[in-house]
This record gives structure tokens, sequence and C-alpha cells, in this order.
């Protein structure tokens, strides 16, 4: 499991005392965790019709322009290199071979975020054959990149006779993955919705080095993947609050704290890939603070937070312990990332949520988390089951080997 790093050997943060103080505390934290993000590139292979851009509409947050070379968007920490159509002439197979070798090699002579981390390899499953030529010229490829081999347009979750006799063929690929990017419309009663985008996602960024895995996630429109990672920061900022235990905090210095929980909330905002707007985590804050523009907004915050937990409200009178600081911190942080869900949960439907209506549920997260003493996120939505096959090794060839090839 990744776990986030803390750095508990940092200068003290800035205390809050006016709203503008938290204004600039989140600005400043923002600024670092973007510059933390980098960038994730990926290389799309594929026969023309094959599906690449609905693919890519599809698993990511944010519509990439097609350009000459792939797909990209100012600003944005991800992009996609494209191949032209794949089609299956010797000639043209070659120029690609070599096309690609080039791209891949000039990339890893720069900057180490410009390499490409990662290929996806589209198949039409529909077409239910790969051409012997595509196939040598597949294990022809010596990359040193990983390869997902991505089987689109799949109508069926069951495993398919065209999956099972790929399997077979050794191919220079570490899965294969079936995917279905939006729903097929049957007839007028039935539509098979889309389904394996999370597979894709998780296998992606099990085989991303670290330098490219946060560029990925926050690009990603995945909610769960989002949670967890963003869960990782939680638990590392409440473990640097427990690390306090030994010597309480005087709640004199509660801004302090107060501090360190709005970094917190600014790079969880970062990795769900939400536009950033200061005012919208200063909303957030404020609403739990109850204080507005009002001084000693840092104070105002953790006496708030403190109230909500029964007997240690009148704690503010003297110190912090360690312990209350890290379930504050904890909290806090769980409540946040279930209030994004939801955010982004309705944002990808194509509805807006108030920052009113957000910062209820930030509030109601929060109450729940304290009364229920839960420590962990709420149950996610589990991935629907699809065959995701991990190559093996070249068995001892058959005649069945060659029937669907043949199709």
């Amino acid at each position: 499991m990744y776990i986030c790093p803390i750095d508990l050997t940092r200068k003290e943060p800035r205390e809050m005392e006016t709203y503008d103080d938290l204004i600039e505390t989140i600005m400043e934290s923002y600024q670092k965790a973007q510059a933390e993000i980098g960038q994730c590139n990926i290389l799309i292979i594929g026969k023309t019709g094959v599906g690449k851009s609905t693919l890519i509409n599809a698993v990511f947050r944010e519509p990439l322009a097609e350009t000459g070379e792939g797909y990209l968007k100012k600003d944005f920490p991800l992009r996609v290199y494209d191949t032209p159509g794949l089609e299956l002439e010797t000639l043209q197979l070659k120029r690609v071979t070599k096309d690609v070798g080039e791209l891949i090699k000039i990339k890893k002579r720069e900057n180490v975020k410009e390499h490409i981390h990662v290929v996806w390899y589209c198949i039409n499953h529909n077409a239910n054959r790969l051409e012997e030529i595509e196939k040598e010229w597949l294990k022809s490829l010596d990359l040193e990149v990983p390869i997902i081999l991505i089987l689109t347009q799949t109508l069926t979750r069951k495993r398919s006779e065209f999956t099972a006799w790929l399997e077979r063929q050794n191919l220079p690929v570490r899965q294969i993955i079936p995917v279905l990017a939006r729903p097929k419309e049957i007839d007028d009663e039935h539509i098979i919705k889309e389904y394996g985008l999370d597979q894709i996602v998780q296998t992606t960024l099990d085989l991303l080095p670290e330098v490219a895995q946060k560029a990925f996630i926050n690009a990603t429109k995945d909610i769960n993947i989002k949670a967890r990672r963003a869960f990782n920061y939680v638990t590392s900022y409440a473990t640097a609050a427990a690390a306090t235990g030994a010597t309480p905090i005087p709640f004199s210095d509660a801004p302090i704290l107060a501090t360190e929980q709005v970094v917190m909330l600014t790079h969880i905002t970062t990795i769900f890939g939400l536009p950033f707007d200061a005012g919208f985590i200063g909303t957030m804050i404020s609403s739990i603070a109850g204080v507005g523009s009002a001084s000693l907004l840092g104070r105002a915050i953790v006496s708030n937070l403190l109230k909500m937990i029964p007997g240690v409200g009148t704690v503010a009178g003297g110190v912090i312990s360690g312990a209350t600081a890290s379930a504050l911190t904890l909290a806090l942080g769980l409540a946040y990332i279930e209030a994004l869900k939801r955010y982004m949960k309705a944002k990808l439907q194509g509805k807006e949520m108030s920052s009113s209506d957000l910062s209820k549920i930030l509030l109601e997260q929060y109450k729940y988390y304290v009364q229920s003493g839960r420590k962990t996120m709420q149950e996610e939505e589990e991935p629907k089951n699809i065959p995701i096959s991990t190559v093996r090794r070249r068995p001892e060839k058959s005649e069945a080997d060659d029937g669907v090839a043949e199709k």
C-alpha cells in the first residue's frame, strides 16, 4: 500500500487568525500540492475505429482534445500519445514500430515525468480476431514499457472464446481486460451498461511508476481510487497529530493544528482533481468554525470541532492531547473525503452541488465519524466482476489455438 509521507521536521505553519490568513494558507498548500502532482503519459495503440477516443474520455475526468500526436488538455496532468490507425500492412506496421520506438527513446532522454509510463493496446472484441501479422507485430515490440491489452466494445461480461484464445498466444502484455466504455443500446428495452473501466484504472495504477501515480489519480474519474489515496493522506496527518501525545498541545496553539488540517483538506481536494478555488475550501472551513471572517479563526475551528466529541469539549480550556488532535484530524479528513465523493458523483452526472449543501454534508459526516468512532472510509461500491486475464507462459500449441484467429 502507498503511504503518503508527512514531513514531521518541517517548520511550524503560520497561525491562522483571520480569514485572509486562511486563504493565504490554502493557496500556499495548493501550489505545493500541484507542484508535487507531476505528469503521467500513456501511449495508446490500435486500429482506426477501435474506440480509443471513447475509452479515453470515459476514463478521465476532463475531455481531452485530439491533436496530431495524441490527446491532451492545457494544465491537465496527463497526456495520451496516439499512433496513426494501425492498419494491417507490412510497411505501415514497420513505420508505426519505428515511430513508437523513437517516441519512447526520445521520452526516456527527457525529464522522468516525460517518459511513456504505460501502453494501452486496443483491439475491438467484436472483430473476434487478431490477424497473424498483428499478433507477430505485437510480439516483436520491445518497448520496455508495460502493455495492457484492452478489448474494446465487449458486450458480454463472461469470458469469451476470443479472450480465452488471446490468453494462449503468449502475447507480451501484463493483463487482458474486456471493457465497454459507454452504454450500448440493444433495442428499446435493453441497454448494456458500461463496465471494465475501474479495472483499467486499477491495473494502470498498479503498473505506473510512483512518479506518475499522483497525476493519474488526479486525472481519472474513478472516485474510489481517489478516495483510497486521500485516505492515505488523512491517516498520515492523523498519525502526525498523534505523535504530539507526549507533549499535549496548549489550546492557545490550536491555530497550528487547524493550519495542518487545512493543508490536509487542500491535498485531498487536489487528489480529487476538482476545479480549485480558495473560497471553496474556505467556505468549508468557515462553516465548521461558524465565524466567517472573524478573528482567531484557528481557535474557533478547533473549538467547534471539539464540541462535537463527547466528553472532550471541556478540554478547550486547557490542553488538547495528541490522541484528541489525532481524532479531530481523522474525523475531519474522513468527513471531507465523503463530502467530495458525493460532490464529484453529482458533477459527473452533470449536476451542480452548492457550497451550502456541501458544507451541510461535511458537518453531518463529521458528526457521524465522531459519534460512531469509525476510523475507516464508508463502504465503497464494489466493482462489477469481469474476467481479467493475467498473461501466462506460452502453452503447448494445439489445433484449437488457431480456431478463433482464422474465423
